[in-house]
């Protein structure tokens, strides 16, 4: 027997969609192509050769910005000068930790919500979502008096308890996924005697962990990206992104000029670059979930 095959007919639509969607793909892509050979010329080559590869690759851009490039910071009774490599090590520490706890909270609370019907539920769901709905405006100054007094104002541990909240859309995202994992789990878990909290970090976590992920990872890129946080909660432990802001507002000196400037950029957007390489199924698929068949 002869296998049919459906061959695709090239219409005029499809034709357009698709030239359509290659000029999107180059337009966002030429931007970045461009900051990262402009980050290689000098100064003078940028401003006489604005498209052209560089007369001469200036490597040492990034050294100059790596080694040069500093915060001042208050010590004590003095200041001291914070360079990139403890600024990329403080983005970590605060992108990873918020990350985390912007991620098990939701989660946690999606699964008590989602499993555990009671009318208070409800009103936590309604909350989240008027919280989404209505901006929050004129809360900064009450939440920079609350972080000093108790403590959490200019650390970075400070700041993953602060982003320790569920009031996100996340909340959402993990209330349909535990809806969706069938009750059976729970109930052959406890009539082995599983508690309610080893049933959730021993059997649905496990389960919804491909969620939580894409989570994190969202929750990471937006977090590394953050300046303003930094900038007015963590003033003496500046992050890259802090240290980009300060780079960016430099109109004098060394750091002043253009491709510098686009330098500092594409430091720091490379992690995010690799992450998205590396993760880029988990970051772009769909959120899936097991069950029972």
């Amino acid at each position: 027997m002869k296998k049919n095959t459906i061959k695709q007919k090239i219409t005029p639509l499809i034709a357009v969609l698709f030239v359509l969607l290659v000029l999107y793909v180059v337009i966002l892509i030429f931007p970045l192509i461009w900051a990262i050979v402009s980050s290689l010329k000098a100064d003078i080559d940028f401003r006489n050769n604005l498209f052209g590869l560089p007369r001469k690759w200036q490597f040492s851009n990034y050294t100059d910005a790596i080694t040069g490039f500093f915060v001042p910071v208050e010590s004590g009774n003095s200041f001291r000068n914070v360079y990139m490599f403890e600024q990329f090590f403080n983005s970590l520490l605060y992108a990873t930790g918020c990350a985390f706890t912007a991620t098990f909270v939701p989660c946690f609370v999606g699964y008590l919500t989602a499993k555990f019907r009671y009318k208070f539920s409800g009103i936590l769901t309604a909350v989240v979502i008027i919280c989404l709905t209505l901006p929050v405006v004129g809360s900064l100054p009450s939440e920079i008096r609350m972080a000093k007094l108790f403590g959490l104002y200019d650390r970075v541990w400070g700041m993953w308890v602060m982003k320790a909240n569920f009031l996100s859309m996340y909340l959402l995202v993990f209330q349909g996924v535990f809806r969706g994992v069938p009750n059976e789990f729970i109930e052959a878990a406890k009539i082995d005697g599983a508690g309610n909290l080893r049933i959730f970090l021993r059997i649905m976590f496990p389960l919804v962990s491909q969620t939580f992920l894409t989570v994190f990872l969202l929750n990471f890129i937006a977090f590394w990206n953050d300046y303003q946080t930094p900038l007015i909660f963590m003033p003496n432990v500046p992050t890259v992104s802090y240290g980009l802001y300060l780079f960016n507002r430099k109109t004098e000196g060394q750091f002043s000029t253009i491709p510098m400037k686009l330098t500092g950029s594409v430091l720091v957007f490379l992690p995010i670059l690799v992450i998205f390489c590396v993760f880029q199924k988990r970051l772009v698929g769909n959120i899936t979930v097991g069950g029972l068949k």
